[in-house]
């Protein structure tokens, strides 16, 4: 009669191993998500509306010097592949 009880009790385990396993991925996800949310809107500093328009205009002027710079890469090496090939490469 003991051994039938500890069978009992060691499925009765292996079955809360099982469910355990199942549910701490998402108990992990929701801490993980509370406590971003918690970093996100309450421990971190938002820059103001000047500063905002500031940090945006530097990063629009510097997407247009840098396309500016891989536009004329593209335009001389095309240039360059032209002259090699001895005419125009669109037809």
């Amino acid at each position: 009669m003991a051994n039938a009880t500890a069978a009992k009790a060691a499925s009765k385990g292996k079955q809360d191993g099982i469910i355990t396993r199942i549910i701490r991925p998402f108990v992990s996800l929701g801490r993980f998500v509370r406590e971003s949310y918690i970093e996100t809107f309450h421990k971190s500093s938002w820059p103001t509306w000047k500063e905002l328009r500031q940090m945006t205009a530097v990063v629009i002027f510097a997407i247009l010097v840098v396309s500016v710079w891989i536009g004329s890469i593209d335009f001389i090496l095309s240039k360059i592949t032209e002259q090699i090939s001895g005419g125009s490469l669109v037809r």
